[in-house]
């Protein structure tokens, strides 16, 4: 099973709903967190840059606690790319994996926003050679 999810992820809570989720649905042997830094073009794709990938690297953090409580074996990567949902996509036919849950960018307040998922999930809901879960976070309260 696949959990990926790119730098526009807002909610804090966000990364913990998902990997709870990802433990409930099934019991995977090889459970992987994914975080997809989108690099600019200007900037060559092997540059490491901390402040592109600090976001990232605490969202991976974030699954990585909730996996030990809950006693789960998770592997993390970091990957950098130009377009989110075609590294997710590359990433899930490299594994082969059998389930794919990516987040869309922020929750859908209206009727409107709801028929609407952000350009990476409707990418690999597209694309993806296994089943996807595409999560949509709780609005914000306010």
């Amino acid at each position: 099973m696949l959990i990926a999810w790119q730098a526009k992820c807002k909610s804090s809570s966000y990364p913990e709903f998902s990997f709870w989720t990802s433990c409930s649905c099934a019991s995977y042997a090889g459970l992987v967190a994914l975080h997809v830094v989108e690099v600019p073009l200007a900037t060559p794709i092997e540059t490491e840059d901390e402040i592109l990938e600090h976001p990232g690297k605490e969202i991976l953090a974030a699954a990585a606690r909730v996996a030990e409580k809950s006693s789960k074996k998770l592997s993390t990567e970091l990957l950098r790319a130009r377009e989110a949902g075609e590294a997710i996509v590359g990433e899930a036919k490299d594994r082969g994996a059998e389930l794919l849950i990516v987040g869309d960018r922020e929750s859908h307040p209206s009727a409107l926003g709801e028929l609407v998922l952000g350009s990476t999930a409707q990418y690999v809901g597209h694309h993806a050679p296994c089943r996807v879960m595409i999560q949509i976070p709780l609005p914000e309260p306010g």
